[in-house]
């Protein structure tokens, strides 16, 4: 069990912080929406996400099963998304528009898909 903390502090102490945060941001009534996009951004910066993912992942037969559940829907919604304002920005007539839109899409998914590979890694 030492192993375990000794090996994963850094993931412990950014999960410690952000239910801290959250618990702070809950007991004083601050606005939740600046408490989604603080958290959302510590996590992704600390990699928090993608150790939590790991480390259900690491439970046997279940644990892959839920990553997987997790993890690829949320880059189906974001490629749905992309579709969508594609399909929208068509209609209207705005061909520049359309490209932009995808490639930020890709670079979204690129990003993702490099950060859980840095945070693996790493």
């Amino acid at each position: 069990m030492r192993q375990f903390f000794v090996r994963n502090k850094k993931l412990l102490i950014s999960w410690v912080i952000i239910g801290i945060v959250i618990f702070i941001f809950l007991h004083f009534g601050l606005d939740k929406k600046i408490m989604a996009f603080g958290v959302i951004v510590f996590g992704f910066f600390t990699q928090a996400f993608s150790g939590l993912l790991s480390t259900i992942n690491l439970i046997p037969v279940v644990g892959p099963f839920i990553v997987k559940i997790v993890s690829l829907p949320l880059i189906w919604i974001a490629n749905g998304f992309a579709y969508v304002v594609t399909l929208l920005v068509l209609r209207r007539g705005h061909k520049i528009d359309i490209f932009k839109s995808r490639v930020l899409i890709t670079a979204l998914l690129i990003g993702i898909v490099l950060g859980f590979i840095l945070g693996k890694l790493l």
